[in-house]
């Protein structure tokens, strides 16, 4: 049984958060509630809780201020909140989970299952935290929250040049030659990230745009650094219209 602290400061969002908790997730007990920032890290060290169900606006202090100031950060976090989207972008890049009020079933039985399986596979989610308060200080995240061997660890968007697919996952290339194998998905990274500034350029690569120089001839891309790689007949007007308006977004 997972231990539940709700932290949120409407009444009518915790009785809703709680009905639902106990026809869909049997598996998970609420312990407590507590109603601000303050109150939650008084609780955290009382009940040590599995999960915390954490609001974004509160009184006192924001969800955001509760995590940074909670020393005894062992627990998983679920974001519960209305839709900013440069928060839930922030979330997706850092890899924390997240539901929009109201709260859809499907929606809160996928982050619960997220959350069980990494509390039974003794999952190293740490690095997620701290990718998350680097992101919300910018509109754009700058770092992106990765899988390695059943570790969480994040990478400066910066410094890569493209991921690429392979049988276990993908390989994250920098810019410099250097390479890191990480678990996830070209599919799941391609979803996260924003198409703005990566693209698919074939089946198994996803570039950074930013360090696009040029596209030269038989389906050439130049890249910063001296980096060539080729681009697939069916990507390239994609790619083309993605590379104008990045441009003149500028």
């Amino acid at each position: 049984m997972l231990k539940a602290l709700i932290v949120d400061d409407e009444i009518a969002s915790v009785r809703t958060l709680e009905l639902l908790l106990s026809q869909f997730a049997k598996d998970v007990e609420v312990v407590d509630v507590a109603r601000s920032a303050s109150e939650a890290l008084t609780k955290v060290d009382l009940i040590h809780p599995d999960i915390v169900f954490l609001d974004i606006e509160m009184p006192g202090g924001s969800g955001f201020d509760f995590l940074e100031q909670c020393n005894n950060r062992t627990f998983d976090v679920i974001f519960i909140t209305a839709f900013e989207y440069y928060a839930v972008k922030a979330f997706k890049y850092s890899a924390i989970d997240y539901l929009l009020k109201p709260i859809e079933i499907e929606e809160l039985e996928s982050a619960l299952t997220k959350v069980s399986n990494r509390r039974y596979s003794n999952f190293d989610g740490k690095n997620r935290y701290f990718a998350l308060f680097e992101n919300l200080k910018s509109i754009l995240p700058s770092k992106l929250v990765v899988t390695i061997k059943n570790r969480s660890e994040y990478v400066d968007l910066k410094d890569i040049a493209y991921f690429q697919s392979n049988i276990n996952g993908s390989k994250v290339v920098k810019l410099n030659g250097e390479f890191i194998d990480i678990d996830n998905k070209l599919s799941n990274l391609e979803e996260i990230l924003d198409s703005k500034f990566f693209a698919r350029i074939n089946d198994k690569q996803l570039v950074n745009l930013k360090l696009v120089k040029k596209i030269g001839r038989n389906g050439k891309l130049d890249m910063d650094k001296g980096l060539v790689l080729d681009v697939a007949n069916e990507y390239l007007g994609y790619l083309v219209e993605q590379l104008e308006e990045l441009v003149n977004s500028k």
